[in-house]
């Protein structure tokens, strides 16, 4: 379902105000619809009459009004389209499908490209997205936005600070989706699409002020303060593995990987990760640490409390509601050093957060994608 243009007229502007109500607060009739929005009851009625010709508002049953006729309730059609969401990772490449609605309609995930094959990745993509579309049984053609998380800070078509990702020519990769698909793309860092998600149905929800710490192969962060994603003048908020916790790590010249990423990721864990099976080699570095190896009892200690250092200086500075850890090595290391990081916020500032794992599976930024995608169609009001 191609998109139209943007609305240019009064009519369209009030479709968009009627199709949206539809969709955040549920089936209405028109006298409700009326109500809510402060427009004459005709104009509500020729608008949905427009609407439910066009696919886009349906009827879906009978109010409960207890006098005269039962009036008809009109709902949202969030079938009219879908959405796609990709989160392209160090090891997996993920794609969902979703209604308009976001609910999931397919989830599929592939193996990485690797780090100095960024030439595939155009192809990669493009064949997971159709996998996705294949198993939620909708046609290409229903596409209405793709929405992509990538690691780094994305700036003019170009990706920096991501050391542990292919290189590739952004803009290149942007016009080939488009044109594969026929579609908007909406690209993002994946740390804050996955903030999205957290927000949008994950520990997040509900919340104004909160901060996602992802911690895998690298680390970084994404905020969300009065319930929206905050990136920073340069796109680069939430980099806190530049951060520096102590005076002998100041260095003599800027390096790509930070000092906080390399002290809790590369340095420390690469003697213990191979990466041929992360997520296993993950479980049994904490099965050694609760098991008394002191080597690595000694590592982990020490990533613990710079970790915790690190929350401290966050919390101070910004007063957040929760912290959400995610990320392979967060909830690992999560599950065993959550009461150490609560007990040095709880001893160092007069407002602790509550801190807490993410529940969302390593699919928060696919997820993210989803929301990011709907909320653009409507913002945009490409939806009309």
């Amino acid at each position: 379902m191609k998109k139209g243009s943007k609305p240019g007229d009064l009519g369209e502007a009030n479709r968009m105000l009627i199709l949206n109500c539809l969709r955040l607060k549920g089936s209405m009739s028109k006298a409700d619809l009326a109500r809510e929005l402060g427009m004459s009851f005709p104009a509500v009625s020729a608008n949905v009459k427009i609407l439910i010709e066009q696919g886009r508002v349906r009827e879906s049953g009978e109010g409960d009004n207890s006098l005269g006729r039962k009036s008809t309730l009109l709902s949202f059609n969030e079938e009219m389209g879908v959405v796609v969401g990709v989160d392209i990772g160090r090891f997996w490449i993920r794609a969902m499908a979703a209604d308009l609605m976001g609910k999931v309609l397919s989830y599929v995930k592939v193996p990485a490209v690797p780090k100095d094959d960024g030439n595939e990745l155009h192809n990669i993509v493009a064949d997971v997205i159709r996998q996705a579309l294949k198993e939620s049984q909708k046609p290409e053609e229903d596409i209405l936005c793709i929405g992509i998380g990538l690691p780094g800070v994305i700036r003019d078509d170009t990706i920096l600070l991501a050391p542990y990702f292919p290189d590739i020519n952004l803009k290149e990769f942007r016009n080939y989706i488009e044109e594969e698909f026929d579609t908007e793309l909406i690209l993002e860092n994946s740390v804050n699409m996955g903030a999205i998600g957290e927000l949008s149905q994950g520990a997040g929800k509900g919340c104004d002020n909160f901060i996602v710490i992802n911690y895998g192969v690298g680390v970084g962060s994404a905020l969300v303060l009065n319930g929206k994603i905050y990136s920073g003048s340069h796109n680069a908020a939430g980099e806190i593995g530049y951060m520096v916790a102590e005076p002998m790590k100041l260095r003599d010249s800027f390096e790509e990987v930070g000092v906080l990423e390399s002290i809790i990721s590369k340095e420390k864990i690469e003697k213990f990760i191979s990466h041929d099976n992360f997520q296993k080699e993950v479980e049994l570095l904490v099965e050694k640490y609760r098991s008394n190896d002191l080597y690595v009892r000694s590592v982990l200690d020490e990533i613990s409390i710079n970790i915790g250092i690190t929350l401290i200086n966050l919390c101070a500075a910004l007063d957040l509601e929760t912290v959400i850890i995610s990320g392979g090595l967060g909830t690992a290391f999560g599950s065993v050093f959550m009461e150490t990081w609560r007990s040095m916020l709880v001893k160092h500032i007069p407002f602790p957060p509550k801190i807490v794992l993410s529940e969302l599976g390593n699919k928060e930024c696919v997820l993210g994608a989803i929301h990011r995608s709907i909320e653009h169609l409507f913002v945009t009001k490409n939806i009309i």
